[in-house]
């Protein structure tokens, strides 16, 4: 899924877009953002809400660079093509992404709940519409970019970035 020769990534971020009509679009501030800092992948925690909203991504960002994992709120060709959480180990660190569920109060038990997460470095969700970077006292990193176009159980909007490498986890979220 992530091929690379690089010694360091930077991914970009995003979820919970929930677009449900062809005039609403991802801002396109974050787009440029994304383009400017030549992001080598986007992670997008599902909620697309449109099939076109990832098409759109792949169209922008390239087939083989986008992620994408299926939410609660995606139309049934999405859970038909996407995952509900996938596995990566970059740089040897292991890496859970997932969109998230139950309530978007206490999440890190829902996603504790539902997952093992033992064997984890790095836990990327949405679902929350939240923004969250933490860095837990098991060691493990919990990252949501939280949404970019909903304000729903959130005042803010949002997106994010991780770039990684073997001796560098260094996660940023970005406050619109």
């Amino acid at each position: 899924m992530i091929k690379t020769n690089k010694e360091e990534l930077l991914i970009g971020l995003i979820g919970d877009t929930h677009i449900h009509t062809p005039k609403t679009n991802i801002p396109q501030n974050i787009i440029d953002d994304f383009k400017e800092k030549a992001i080598d992948y986007l992670i997008h925690v599902g909620d697309f809400t449109s099939y076109r909203v990832y098409e759109k991504l792949q169209d922008i960002f390239g087939l083989d660079k986008v992620i994408g994992i299926v939410g609660n709120m995606d139309e049934s060709k999405i859970g038909k093509e996407l995952p509900k959480k996938i596995e990566l180990n970059l740089f040897g660190h292991k890496i859970l992404i997932t969109h998230g569920e139950g309530g978007p109060h206490n999440i890190i038990d829902h996603l504790n709940r539902r997952f093992d997460l033992s064997n984890y470095d790095i836990i990327i969700f949405g679902h929350a519409h939240r923004p969250f970077n933490e860095k837990r006292e098991d060691g493990k990193l919990y990252i949501s970019p939280g949404t970019p176009t909903d304000k729903r159980f959130t005042d803010v909007n949002s997106y994010g970035y991780l770039k990684i490498a073997q001796e560098k986890i260094d996660p940023e979220i970005i406050i619109l």
